[in-house]
């Protein structure tokens, strides 16, 4: 890395992920009913998991990813290590009816242990506005919406290796560095 200041995980601000995905999904702050609240008009709702998999329990967990989207208005919803190629992703993401998804391909040629796989859920709304959709690798992938007056929003959904696998971390880093300064 060209930049040794550069620290991911201040950089991000996202806590651990736990063990159990349904953690999240209990947690009183994320599922408190005052904490429900209409969308602001014209504001955009942003969220992004590190499902851990969803070969085992993928219904189970798409059905707890579903309910929060719905009770916290997202937008945009971004899953990440998904361990799943677009065509399973798609048939899973069925049970989220109000939404668009895009998914990356799966790299399954290398013997490595995260095989990635990343999602963007985009609420059907702004689905229409979606005018390029990109797989860079199976840990990376971009959207592009646009809107009246010229206006341009691109999403990128990323998921960053574990340290135990420091070359691919590092690239994916680089990777986030390359765009940035684009």
């Amino acid at each position: 890395m060209s930049d040794n200041n550069f620290n991911y995980d201040t950089f991000v601000r996202n806590p651990p992920n736990p063990d159990n995905v349904t953690e999240i999904f209990s947690h009183e702050s994320l599922f408190s009913s005052s904490s429900n609240t209409s969308p602001i008009p014209n504001s955009f709702n942003i969220s992004s998991f590190n499902v851990n998999g969803l070969k085992m329990y993928g219904q189970t967990k798409l059905e707890e990813i579903s309910s929060f989207f719905s009770l916290k208005h997202i937008s945009f919803g971004g899953i990440v290590d998904t361990h799943l190629h677009p065509k399973q992703m798609k048939f899973l993401s069925k049970r989220l009816s109000n939404y668009t998804v895009f998914s990356s391909n799966l790299d399954t040629s290398k013997q490595i242990l995260s095989s990635g796989g990343v999602s963007l859920f985009i609420e059907n709304s702004l689905a229409s506005h979606v005018q390029d959709f990109k797989s860079y690798s199976s840990r990376l992938l971009s959207v592009d919406l646009y809107f009246k007056g010229n206006v341009k929003l691109r999403i990128f959904v990323i998921y960053i290796p574990p340290p135990a696998e420091s070359v691919l971390r590092n690239r994916r880093i680089e990777c986030i560095r390359r765009f940035k300064n684009r």
